[in-house]
């Protein structure tokens, strides 16, 4: 009985902190000519949360070697309200004929006043959205670079490389009709495997992506 409601109470603060919590983007392109960007948090629940912004490396890790900071780095959130938070660099010798990738961590947590009720518990929800570090002067467009993906059939796998030096996310993947989820990222001037191809017989793709403005682009078709 006790888990049942420790298991109730998890889900209730979870979906809480979901609708609580607003992040104004899903992703954030950092020029090399700024020094820092911003985006803003809302708080559309009737109660306050405490909130924990920090940038982490391209494996999600927090390291010393992240070379941007977030400020206020933690805050509380009143009811109804917003709060702008501020992604600075600090530093950092990063490639100048690519994109970087780090991660933005939005960790939030509702408040509670005075003891919490008995067999229960509070849940911090994390979300975490892509930051690119984009270089001045690149070649070509972004929204361009996953037309130009490169694919190559080996047995029941495929190869895919992006000649770009842009990130390029492989959204709806689809092999032969079938979806692939969570297809991820093909990384700049970089080649990466995918599993689902048939070994004898052609394989059909179907992919798109998403733009800096979180506009998903139209279908691109192969046959392999």
């Amino acid at each position: 009985m006790k888990l049942l409601i420790l298991a109730l109470a998890v889900i209730a603060w979870s979906t809480a902190a979901r609708a609580g919590v607003v992040i104004d983007g899903t992703r954030f392109i950092f020029a090399a000519d700024k020094s820092s960007i911003n985006f803003t948090l809302n708080n559309t629940a009737a109660q306050r949360y405490l909130v924990l912004t920090k940038v982490l490396d391209e494996q999600g890790n927090s390291t010393a070697q992240v070379p941007f900071t977030t400020t206020p780095p933690l805050f509380s959130l009143l009811p109804g309200h917003s709060n702008i938070v501020r992604i600075m660099r600090t530093g950092g010798d990063l490639p100048t004929d690519r994109e970087s990738l780090f991660w933005l961590s939005v960790a939030s947590i509702p408040e509670t006043e005075g003891k919490p009720p008995a067999n229960s518990l509070q849940v911090a929800i994390r979300s975490r959205m892509k930051v690119f570090f984009r270089p001045n002067g690149l070649k070509g467009q972004e929204e361009d670079a996953y037309a130009q993906l490169r694919w190559k059939k080996a047995g029941a796998r495929l190869q895919v490389s992006n000649p770009t030096p842009y990130y390029v996310t492989l959204f709806q993947l689809r092999i032969n009709g079938n979806a692939l989820s969570n297809a991820g990222m093909v990384a700049p001037f970089a080649t990466r495997t995918v599993s689902g191809c048939p070994p004898v017989q052609a394989c059909a793709l179907e992919w798109q992506t998403i733009n800096d403005y979180g506009r998903v682009m139209p279908v691109i078709k192969r046959t392999l």
